[in-house]
């Protein structure tokens, strides 16, 4: 074998191996996603999925494995903390020089809200933020912060407090718990409860059911999650008052769930979710200011369900791909115009 071949040989094998060095390190949150920037990377590379399919976004913790990908990222691409709010501190701290785009908030970008039907107007709290003014925790004129509607079936379910960077929001809490499909409709009785002191004191484990007197839900500082087990008696809606927003009690896990785990979500909720920032306070996007302007709350954030929006996605991950890697440009305009005409075919 001529040393003319070898040199070329080993010239070819580094060149190769010196252009998939080049290749930027992606990260993806959910395979949706994962699915997306692995069309627009087709022939170059491959990107490390954080979430696997199944998962829930709402109970899904970081690995090791996830934050060695995080930190080794030169790209991320996430929907953003809408869908995964857990994943915000991760990002910040673990993959500080990498380019990170939200998807929820890329131009073209149709945005729907969370469920069908009007959810109603929120109540003016005043001086919410004095929390000397909580008289038996009440709030002012309304003692009730937050109420929501559950269609509920016969059975039981948890739902769980859990401590935020630490601390629980607040060391108890009134609830009232009413057979009701409209908070309008049950509010004043409910607020009747919330105020009077006569509620029925309740600790960790201890049963919570449809009753004529709020409950004071006492948190054990002892542990980072109280849980209470709510019993419906038979299918039904049912309304659910609270002196505080429940998503100030949500650390890595959705508040209210069924036996198997399930998240189970209001079909009604007074204030929507736009007002979940305003009572995070620090917990809320800590240095995310900028944030607040994108107005994404109480919005729908499963996108890429709709095809149009997926294109709206793969233009994005296409720019941040070029920007990240140019050398690759060519083929990552190729497939990202590939996959807009499948995307096309399916409008069609």
């Amino acid at each position: 074998m001529s040393n003319k071949f070898l040199s070329t040989t080993s010239a070819f094998l580094l060149s190769t191996s010196m252009l998939v060095a080049d290749v930027p390190k992606v990260t993806v949150d959910i395979a949706p996603v994962h699915s997306l920037v692995s069309s627009v990377m087709t022939g170059v590379g491959k990107p490390d999925l954080i979430m696997p399919a199944g998962a829930s976004p709402h109970e899904y913790q970081l690995k090791p494995s996830n934050a060695k990908s995080l930190e080794d990222a030169d790209v991320v691409f996430w929907i953003g903390e809408d869908l995964t709010p857990w994943l915000e501190k991760g990002l910040e701290s673990l993959a500080k020089d990498a380019s990170i785009t939200s998807l929820l908030g890329v131009d073209g970008i149709e945005l729907l809200s969370f469920r069908e039907g009007a959810l109603f107007e929120a109540h003016d709290h005043g001086d919410h933020d004095d929390h000397d003014d909580h008289a038996g925790h009440g709030h002012g004129d309304h003692a009730d912060e937050w109420a929501g509607v559950f269609e509920l079936s016969a059975g039981t379910y948890k739902w769980s407090f859990a401590k935020v960077d630490g601390a629980y929001a607040d060391p108890a809490m009134k609830m009232a718990i009413v057979a009701s499909d409209h908070i309008e409709d049950s509010e004043e009785a409910a607020e009747a409860m919330l105020e009077s002191d006569d509620t029925n004191s309740s600790v960790n484990n201890n049963v919570l059911r449809v009753s004529d007197k709020a409950y004071t839900l006492n948190f054990d500082d002892t542990k980072d999650m109280t849980v209470f087990t709510v019993k419906i008696e038979k299918d039904g809606a049912y309304t659910f008052f609270t002196e505080h927003m429940p998503f100030e009690f949500e650390a890595s896990e959705h508040f209210f769930k069924d036996l198997a785990g399930a998240d189970v979500e209001p079909i009604a909720q007074e204030p929507d979710m736009g007002h979940h920032d305003e009572h995070h306070g620090e917990h809320a996007h800590k240095g995310h200011d900028d944030h607040d302007d994108h107005g994404h709350h109480g919005t729908d954030p499963h996108v890429w369900l709709d095809p149009v929006n997926a294109k709206a996605m793969i233009h994005e991950i296409e720019e941040a791909l070029i920007e990240a890697d140019p050398a690759n440009a060519s083929a990552y305009e190729a497939n990202a115009e590939a996959m807009m005409s499948k995307l096309d075919n399916l409008v069609a």
